[in-house]
């Protein structure tokens, strides 16, 4: 994998397109860094910005403080730990984005993982599932093509489409606005401290695990479900259900949280190894590695992807059985289903691949690596067996 360094960068940093996969890192300094399959960088002149192209996978050490601007991938992205505003044109994978400020983002054709933004969110499109999560500012979306959780949002959160199912876990503060229009149901963790008034439509069913006053409004074309005085104000255009459950019933919301987190970590741990794999070589030998670590990053991301989706298929499963089982009992029951839609919107899940003897081997060699426990192993092989 060609190396290629600039020193003193202080100017806007400007991907114009990459073929394959791309992660960015930021870092303390003024050094850019690329390594990449077949990299161009041009800058007509001083100040003027740096114009990046890549053929391939591109991996990326920019200058915390320099804006970035990214206008295609053709793969997946991870892009993370920038100190100056993001704008982001269209990711045609999944995105990753963590510890970054305010983002522009265009269009995502598969998952968004969104964490740790100190300022605002504006997104256009969301192929499939977003998780977006520990924002300072407001967020502002107009489209997610299936499932959408969203925790700790500190601003005003405006969601013009929901293709799916919809799953809030925040502090509802009456100087903020909120608005939803969501195809699937709502499930909403109410918090101890809560003072909110939903507005949602008349014929609305609506399920509630705490205390809460539900009246018509003076129109009388919308039910209100008022939580103490109601300051904070949340509209609801439409949804099929919404159901506002307690701090303790949260099992929905963690099942979203730890899907997210295992992503997280699995993709860390690869960094790791490959920063470890390349930095003890001296640069004959690491010039002539880095020709293949391209190739081996990608294949170790779709293999990650795979088990990942082996491991959300399973967890759906479960909590289809567990709903069974409570229906069964007669108990009432919510249908809400993490990481899974129904109608059009399973259409925009880009990834799903059929079951191969290569995802069995390789979650034996995370087995083997310690990435995950025995019993982790099993069940993961078991899921696979069940979709065959």
């Amino acid at each position: 994998m060609p190396r290629i360094e600039r020193r003193n960068v202080t100017a806007t940093i400007i991907v114009q397109q990459v073929g394959g996969d791309l992660t960015v890192r930021g870092r303390v300094g003024s050094d850019l860094t690329i390594d990449g399959d077949g990299v161009k960088v041009e800058q007509m002149g001083a100040e003027q910005p740096y114009l990046i192209r890549c053929s391939g996978d591109c991996r990326m050490s920019v200058p915390q403080d320099v804006p970035l601007v990214v206008q295609q991938v053709g793969g997946d992205a991870k892009i993370s730990e920038l100190g100056d505003a993001l704008d982001l044109g269209a990711v045609g994978g999944d995105l990753v984005l963590r510890s970054v400020q305010t983002v522009q983002l265009g269009a995502v054709g598969g998952d968004l993982r969104l964490k740790w933004v100190e300022g605002d969110v504006t997104i256009k499109a969301i192929g499939a599932d977003a998780a977006i999560r520990e924002i300072s500012g407001s967020v502002q979306i107009a489209a997610v093509g299936a499932d959408l959780y969203l925790h700790n949002v500190e601003g005003s959160c405006d969601v013009d489409r929901v293709g799916a199912d919809l799953v809030l876990n925040m502090d509802f503060s009456p100087e903020n606005e909120y608005h939803f229009n969501v195809e699937g149901d709502i499930l909403c963790r109410v918090r101890a401290e809560a003072n909110a008034r939903f507005i949602v439509p008349l014929e609305m069913p609506v399920e509630l695990d705490v205390e809460a006053n539900v009246f018509d409004s003076e129109d009388g074309e919308h039910q209100i479900v008022q939580i103490r005085e109601g300051r904070a104000v949340i509209v609801v255009e439409e949804a099929n259900e919404m159901r506002l459950v307690g701090e303790t019933e949260d099992y929905v919301i963690n099942l979203g949280i730890q899907i997210e987190e295992e992503i997280e970590a699995r993709m860390s741990t690869l960094e790791e190894q490959l920063n470890r794999q390349l930095s003890g070589l001296d640069e004959r030998i690491q010039a002539w590695a880095g020709q293949f670590a391209p190739q081996a990053e990608h294949y170790a991301d779709r293999a990650q992807r795979q088990a990942e989706r082996a491991l959300d298929r399973f967890r759906r499963n479960m909590e289809r059985q567990k709903g069974k089982r409570k229906r069964a009992s007669g108990t009432r029951s919510f249908e809400f289903s993490w990481g899974s839609s129904s109608g059009p919107a399973a259409a925009a899940r880009p990834n799903a691949e059929p079951i191969t003897e290569e995802e069995r081997l390789m979650i034996l060699r995370m087995l083997q690596e310690g990435k995950i426990s025995l019993d982790e192993a099993e069940r993961l092989l078991a899921a696979l067996d069940a979709q065959d």
